[in-house]
């Protein structure tokens, strides 16, 4: 599942390093340069976003290091600390580094090594820690659907969501864009399990998207691995319903949701 977080990240990365760069870093890039393919392929992973920021004054210039993480790392600060003396070996300027962590589990990463003679740190931000008006009413939909991930606030989930489809609707044409877009928040909103809510949302919203061919219906167990499963289960529901049962003893017994229980029963009623 990581494989889709990195997808997505890898897909936006120009369009929301720049909105974050100066929302949340206070950056302002004069201009940005490419680094080098072959200091790349001597790391051991690829960054996600390493670029030089260009001054008028060129001794202003330093190198812009960003990496994006969904799970706790413990060796990250081994290998920013890496990444910054290969980088500043070779280019001879400053680095900014900065991780930005997107994951639901609470962030432990630490971000400084203090030993003999070497001190060093980089920058570390949750975006759960981040409120979601830093992003909701961007004009870039791959910032948009960025809010899924920060604080709400208080604000009621359901409301910061439908919002976020009003706003993905206001900054996309109803095409190919828009599918992506639609597809890569409910992949993000996994990360706050938050993946129903957007589902039920996304059927009274009026775009043309199919849901059946989404990651949800493939993965999901309250639609089934598989057409058979979901055959399989909804029949189950039928009879148990019509048996009498309630639905906590039905979703406990078939492990189905309270959700998919009565979208059966509502079937039934037609």
């Amino acid at each position: 599942m990581s494989h889709d977080y990195d997808k997505i990240i890898k897909e936006n990365i120009e369009e929301i390093i720049l909105p974050l760069a100066e929302k949340l870093l206070d950056i302002h890039p004069e201009k940005l340069e490419e680094i080098g393919d072959d200091l790349q392929r001597t790391l051991e992973r690829k960054p996600d976003f390493l670029k030089k920021v260009v001054h008028k004054d060129s001794k202003k210039d330093y190198i812009l290091h960003i990496e994006f993480q969904v799970a706790n790392d413990k060796e990250m600060k081994y290998r920013m600390h890496e990444y910054y003396a290969l980088l500043h070996r070779k280019y001879k300027i400053n680095v900014l580094q900065v991780v930005f962590y997107i994951g639901d589990k609470k962030c432990t990463m630490t971000t400084k090594l203090d030993l003999l003679n070497l001190s060093f740190s980089y920058n570390l931000y949750s975006l759960k820690d981040i409120s979601y008006k830093k992003f909701i009413n961007s004009d870039k939909p791959e910032e948009v659907i960025l809010t899924i991930l920060a604080d709400f606030e208080n604000e009621k989930s359901e409301k910061i969501i439908e919002t976020i489809f009003n706003r993905i609707e206001a900054t996309t044409k109803p095409n190919l864009e828009r599918e992506k877009v639609v597809k890569q928040l409910e992949i993000l909103s996994t990360l706050r399990k938050l993946q129903l809510q957007i589902v039920n949302q996304l059927q009274r919203m009026p775009f043309t998207y199919d849901i059946k061919n989404d990651i949800r219906y493939k993965q999901g167990r309250d639609e089934g691995l598989e057409k058979g499963l979901e055959s399989k289960a909804t029949l189950g529901v039928k009879n148990m319903l019509e048996a009498g049962l309630d639905y906590s003893t039905i979703s406990k017994y078939l492990e189905v949701s309270i959700e998919f229980i009565k979208n059966v029963e509502k079937s039934i009623k037609k």
